[in-house]
């Protein structure tokens, strides 16, 4: 199975709750890496550790035992 490039990101919003994203690269070849959103929060959390922690369990969910390998789109 192929890798996938994967990233997850907290954000401060502007009320300073947090929310997190799962972007995924797109594989385009070029200087800086290219990513588009995968998944985001559906609530805001109240502290960044919190969001840290949702985002983790969010990503950890893409996949099985080996990981978000397989699932959905690949990087090529």
């Amino acid at each position: 199975m192929e890798l996938r490039d994967l990233a997850l990101s907290v954000r401060e919003m502007p009320d300073r709750s947090y929310g997190w994203v799962i972007l995924e690269g797109t594989g385009e070849k070029g200087v800086f890496a290219t990513y588009s959103l995968l998944e985001s929060a559906t609530r805001t959390y109240a502290s960044y550790a919190d969001a840290l922690v949702a985002g983790l369990s969010a990503l950890r969910g893409l996949g099985g035992r080996d990981g978000p390998r397989g699932v959905g789109a690949v990087m090529r």
